[in-house]
């Protein structure tokens, strides 16, 4: 862990000795932007359904590919968000207030090279703190023992649920059903099968892949099919796709500033490009000279929230990647990449595979290289992409998320979870609940049990284990302030 960052970016350099390094990564940033930019197709979604995809693969070949379509699909929204104001993906949901008004002034290749270039930019600044940072926490991760990797899935979960869409409770029961689905298997102190019903595909637990995938993948698809919708498309010759060097020199402050804000909340655990993007638009209205003209169409209400998104997919990734804390439902689902693998997020990921780190490394800063080449290049052929019929697109996802489950074990029963998954999904999300919480309690909750489970055992029963030691004790107040803080906040206000 001595190592200084420039020396981060060595140990993994020999990897892109491999010409299939960069074919993976600018295929990874091609599929991923093509996805995004279609509407109701989630970052999170593709990235799932691609995921079993790399099964097999070379870890450090497969992860170039995913931080591909990470980096690709985030900004692919903001297609959508600008041509026919319907964000591709949530994080590009600020970018439709100036974005759409843009477009019918004429000036959509104008929004959209903007767009690409602040992207870039954002990534690009989230890339160089991830390579400072992430060593740092994870040298101070180092020392944490069960009781501190207790209180930091506490959080990991309590933030997810205070921020998914629909009520609290929502979000708990949501996080408590993805615990349920974890307890399956073999249980991790005393080896006893649990809940498995006679089923031998059940003995190592619910696969996380087929899951991830029937939540946001199937039952997406079962979304689309349920609410057909008509888009109202105004179409233009995209042109000025790089404006003037004047104009990028006036809005650097705004993208240097949304650029800041996307890292530091995409390193808050669950937070993710769509918090992001809205508190860099809303700090634009309280810093901006032109703000009185925000919403009315100005390039500089898409250069702030499309910095902010990008800056947060390397915020996002140092809790994930230091604490195995998920940033956001995206680099939940990366998590489940990793795991696949063999590799298990946390500060042990950095003592014994700091080669493979390193790649990360690299590998997020090729796709924002390949993001911006690309996304310059074929923004008017993107934009064509939102008017693919539905009928192909839909039954073509179906297919690949089928595909994908079985390809894992080659197994039917994981086709099965994976119809049960997006059957519950779809309902679940017809009720108005969130999939994140479910899929963060499946990834944390073995996690979470086998460190309660030991630390109680170590301390002899003695529950008081959890708040004697300091640093566990304030995972645990935060998590209270978490759950509680807002209720209790609310209630002080109303009685002034």
């Amino acid at each position: 862990m001595e190592l200084f960052a420039f020396d981060l970016y060595l140990e993994g350099l020999h990897f892109f000795t491999n010409p299939l390094m960069f074919v993976a990564s600018a295929f990874g940033v091609l599929v991923g932007i093509i996805f995004g930019a279609l509407p109701g197709l989630t970052a999170t979604m593709t990235i799932a359904i691609f995921i079993p995809f790399t099964f097999g693969v070379d870890a450090v070949l497969s992860f170039a590919f995913l931080l591909g379509i990470y980096t690709g699909a985030v900004y692919g929204g903001s297609v959508s968000a600008i041509l026919i104001n319907i964000p591709g993906t949530p994080s590009a949901i600020a970018t439709v207030f100036d974005g759409y008004p843009l477009c019918k002034k004429g000036r959509a290749g104008e929004a959209i090279g903007v767009a690409t270039v602040s992207s870039a930019f954002g990534g690009l600044f989230s890339v160089f703190i991830l390579v400072i940072a992430a060593p740092f926490i994870a040298s101070i991760a180092l020392k944490f023992s069960a009781e501190e990797y207790v209180g930091v899935t506490l959080i990991g979960l309590s933030i997810i649920a205070v921020i998914s869409p629909g009520s609290l409770i929502k979000g708990l029961i949501g996080g408590v059903l993805g615990l349920i689905i974890g307890v399956v298997g073999m249980d991790p102190i005393t080896a006893f099968p649990r809940f498995i019903f006679s089923r031998a595909e059940l003995i190592d637990g619910v696969s996380v892949i087929p899951v991830m995938i029937g939540v946001y993948g199937l039952a997406e698809m079962f979304i689309q099919i349920s609410e057909q919708q008509h888009i109202k498309i105004v179409w233009q010759t995209l042109k000025n796709l790089i404006p003037p060097l004047s104009e990028f020199k006036r809005l650097t402050p705004s993208i240097l500033r949304s650029s800041v804000i996307g890292v530091i909340v995409g390193a808050i655990p669950a937070a993710g490009g769509s918090i992001a993007s809205l508190v860099a638009y809303g700090q634009e209205k309280r810093f901006s000279k032109r703000s009185h003209l925000l919403g009315t169409g100005i390039i500089d209400g898409v250069a702030a929230p499309e910095a902010a998104n990008n800056a947060s997919t390397g915020g996002a990734l140092i809790p994930m990647l230091t604490l195995g804390i998920p940033g956001d439902p995206m680099t939940a689902v990366l998590m489940g990449g990793l795991i696949i693998q063999g590799l298990r997020p946390g500060p042990i990921l950095f003592q014994q595979q700091m080669p493979f780190v390193s790649s990360i490394y690299i590998s997020l800063l090729l796709s924002v290289v390949f993001m911006l080449i690309i996304g310059l290049l074929g923004a008017k052929y993107f934009a064509r992409l939102i008017t693919f019929p539905k009928n192909y697109l839909i039954p073509a996802i179906l297919v690949f998320c089928l595909i994908g489950s079985y390809a894992i074990n080659n197994s039917i029963f994981d086709i099965w979870i994976l119809i049960i998954s997006g059957v519950i999904g779809f309902i679940l999300r017809k009720l108005s609940f969130s999939p994140a919480p479910i899929i963060l309690g499946l990834i944390l909750g073995p996690i979470f049990e086998t460190n309660l489970r030991r630390a109680v055992l170590l301390s002899d029963g003695n529950w008081s284990t959890y708040i004697t030691r300091p640093i566990s004790l304030f995972f645990l107040i935060s998590v209270v302030f978490i759950l509680f803080g807002p209720y209790i906040w609310s209630k002080v206000k109303t009685s002034r």
